[in-house]
């Protein structure tokens, strides 16, 4: 299933540098789904990269074009209009905004892709991604269950960014997998699309690009991502920012 990005609805006001942002957010339950705060069976964003290879072994979705992707799949999600997306994008912001990146190729990405389950595919370039509503392992179908968490490694090309891409820094001294930097990206985006409405609004109709570059600048930021410290980094690591 594939869809474009939805706008956002009216700018609230400008962005301003923010104080440091975590991972979570408390709202109010949502009537009719299992409770957010469930560290057993945990709601989480599930994407999920076409790991196709190249003759060479290597993935084929160079890094630059996987970015952009997963950038605009995440904020289509978002913003989707499916009012089983909307119920289980508000009771997962209810808690930790979890992200779960996989990877699957030929057969079972194919299989991955015509599921039924409510999700956005995007393809920019050479990169193709799903990202899927909010989903508890419980809830997985077999052959998303099965698709691979770890092992993704996506080569820079060089590629120059889109002109009105957003520039997203991540911290390289923590020497983030491609799977883990794309969540942290994710986590990035989504609060840029919070704390800064009326540069999202416009970030989206240009197309949703980021520029990725490794390392935090000093000075204010518009956007700070601490990670909650769940895989790979200590908890409380900043990991991602957005200058503006």
């Amino acid at each position: 299933m594939s869809t474009a990005e939805t706008p956002l609805t009216a700018p609230r006001c400008a962005c301003a540098p923010t104080a440091p942002a975590s991972n979570t957010a408390t709202t109010s339950h949502v009537p009719g789904l299992p409770h957010p705060h469930d560290e057993v069976d945990p709601l989480a964003l599930v994407i999920v990269v076409n790991g196709a290879k190249t003759p060479e072994g290597r993935l084929q979705a160079g890094a630059e074009d996987l970015y952009d992707a997963v950038a605009r799949a995440i904020t289509a999600m978002l913003h989707d209009a499916r009012p089983e997306c909307i119920a289980r994008v508000r009771a997962w912001t209810d808690d930790r905004i979890r992200k779960i990146v996989k990877r699957a190729r030929n057969r079972a990405w194919r299989q991955i892709d015509a599921l039924a389950l409510p999700h956005v595919t995007v393809t920019v370039g050479s990169a193709t991604v799903a990202v899927f509503a909010p989903l508890r392992p419980s809830e997985y179908p077999p052959v998303l269950r099965s698709a691979q968490v770890a092992g993704l490694q996506a080569d820079a090309t060089g590629r120059p960014p889109h002109p009105d891409a957003i520039t997203v820094h991540v911290n390289d001294a923590l020497h983030m997998s491609t799977g883990k930097t794309i969540a942290q990206l994710g986590h990035a985006v989504q609060i840029f699309g919070d704390e800064c409405p009326v540069e999202a609004a416009a970030w989206i109709a240009a197309g949703c690009a980021v520029n990725v570059v490794p390392g935090i600048p000093t000075g204010p930021l518009a956007v700070r991502i601490e990670d909650a410290g769940f895989t790979e980094v200590p908890p409380g690591s900043l990991t991602a920012a957005i200058s503006l």
